[in-house]
């Protein structure tokens, strides 16, 4: 088993974005389908919640 380089990484979550599956990856890469997993599961970031919008009085502040 090897360890992905840099160059390999790059390669990996471009070919995830353009969706190409993990075995072809591995396969083309000659890593192992685990590793391939762990690296796109590792650079997924999670969607940023929306703040709730502020809350609105009528009483003037003047």
């Amino acid at each position: 088993m090897t360890m992905a380089n840099a160059h390999q990484i790059d390669t990996i979550l471009r070919w995830h974005n353009a969706h190409i599956d993990v075995r072809t990856t591995a396969q083309r890469l000659n890593l192992d389908e685990q590793e391939v997993r762990d690296i796109i599961k590792a650079t997924r970031r999670p969607e940023p919640t929306k703040p709730a919008p502020p809350e609105f009085s009528d009483v003037p502040l003047f």
